[in-house]
């Protein structure tokens, strides 16, 4: 089985991580959230603190 890649630019990660959760970003791209957050890191894009989805 082929794996597809998808490639997104720094802005298009920054609306995906500030539009829905990193656990569910990381499942919908086959990542673990730990994995997704280093990459953000990597490209510097800030990430929501911890319980921003639960105020929302």
């Amino acid at each position: 089985m082929k794996e597809s890649s998808k490639t997104l630019t720094r802005k298009e990660l920054y609306d995906l991580v500030w539009s829905s959760p990193l656990t569910k970003l990381a499942k919908e791209f086959s990542y673990s959230d730990s994995g997704l957050r280093k990459i953000c890191k990597k490209h510097n894009v800030p990430l929501p603190k911890a319980g921003y989805w639960s105020k929302i």
